[in-house]
C-alpha cells in the first residue's frame, strides 16, 4: 500500500515538474495564469483524493489482517484447549526440544571412543526424548518434526560410538591367546594376550588353558572404571595419576581388587587391564 501511495505522488510531482518547465510565467497573461493555476489545483484535488482512498485501503486491509489473525489465535487456542495445554506451554516445550538438540550435537561431536565411555548420557537422552514425547505437544505437526530430528541426532551418536564397543572373538580349535591377540582384526600385536585374558578372568582361569566355543570379550577401550596398563607402569606410579587415585599410596587397593591374575604386586605387564574400585 505504502509503494502505491509513493507511486501516485511521484507521478503527480515529476508531471507538476514537467510541466512548469514547458510554461515562461513571466510572458503569461493573467487568464493564463488563472486557468494553469486551476488546472494545477485540480491536479492536487486528485492526488489527494487518491490518498485519501489509498488510505482507507490501507486501514481495510489491515482490519481484515487483524481479522484473520483472530481467527488463527482462537484455533490455537482450541487446539491448545484439546491437548490440555497452552501457548506458553508449548514456547517452553519447544525451548526443551532445542536445548536436547543442542546437548546431543555436542555430544555427536566426540571420538567413537568418547562416546562408548559416555553411553550413560546417550542413555540419559533417549530417556529425555522418550519423556518429551509423551507429552501430548509432541502430536504438534512442528514439534514432531523437531523430536524426530534430535532422534535422528541420537541415532547417529549411537552409530558412531559402535567401533569402541568391546568386540567377541569365539575361540577355534588350535587357538590360544597368543595366536587369537596377534590376528590383524583382534589386536595385531601378540603381546595383547594380556589384555585378552585380564579382560576375561571370569571365562579364563589359566591363560595356558582356553578351549574352543569360548567367546571372549575383545575390548577396544577401557571403561571408567579400568585402566590399561602400559610399557613402564607400576601400581603406585598407576595409583598416583590423577584420574585413578592421585596417591601413590594406594597401590594396594588396586592390587586388592586385581590379585586374581596379579601375582607379584611387584610385577605388572603391558596390556592388562586393571580394575579401579572407587570405594
Amino acid at each position: 500500500m505504502k509503494t502505491i501511495l509513493c507511486t501516485i505522488l511521484l507521478i503527480f510531482f515529476s508531471s507538476a515538474l514537467l510541466f512548469a518547465q514547458s510554461y515562461n510565467y513571466e510572458e503569461m497573461e493573467m487568464e493564463e495564469y488563472n486557468a494553469l493555476l486551476q488546472e494545477w489545483q485540480g491536479r492536487l484535488d486528485a492526488a489527494q483524493q487518491a490518498i485519501t482512498e489509498t488510505d482507507g485501503t490501507i486501514e481495510g486491509a489491515n482490519k481484515c489482517v487483524e481479522e484473520q489473525q483472530a481467527q488463527i489465535d482462537a484455533t490455537w487456542d482450541e487446539i491448545y484447549s484439546a491437548l490440555g495445554s497452552s501457548r506458553a506451554e508449548d514456547e517452553a516445550y519447544r525451548k526443551q526440544i532445542a536445548q536436547l538438540r543442542s546437548d546431543v550435537s555436542s555430544f555427536l561431536s566426540l571420538s567413537p571412543e568418547e562416546i562408548y565411555r559416555r553411553k550413560d548420557e546417550l542413555k540419559g537422552f533417549k530417556d529425555r526424548l522418550a519423556e518429551m514425547k509423551a507429552n501430548n505437544l509432541a502430536l504438534l505437526s512442528e514439534n514432531e518434526a523437531a523430536l524426530n530430528s534430535v532422534e535422528s541426532l541420537i541415532m547417529q551418536a549411537e552409530e558412531k560410538g559402535k567401533p569402541a564397543v568391546p568386540d567377541t572373538y569365539t575361540v577355534l580349535r588350535g587357538d590360544y591367546l597368543w595366536r587369537i591377540a596377534q590376528k590383524p582384526d583382534i589386536y595385531n600385536d601378540p603381546y595383547a594376550w594380556m589384555r585378552i585374558y585380564t579382560s576375561n578372568t571370569d571365562l579364563i582361569k589359566d591363560p595356558d588353558l582356553i578351549y574352543p566355543q569360548q567367546t571372549f570379550r575383545i575390548p577396544r577401550d577401557v571403561g571408567p572404571n579400568q585402566h590399561l596398563v602400559v610399557r613402564g607402569e607400576f601400581l603406585s606410579k598407576i595409583a598416583g595419576y590423577a584420574n585413578v587415585y592421585g596417591s601413590p599410596f594406594k597401590w594396594s587397593s588396586l592390587y586388592e581388587a586385581n590379585k586374581n591374575f596379579i601375582e607379584d604386586p611387584n610385577l605388572i605387564y603391558p596390556h592388562q587391564v586393571l580394575s579401579v574400585p572407587r570405594n
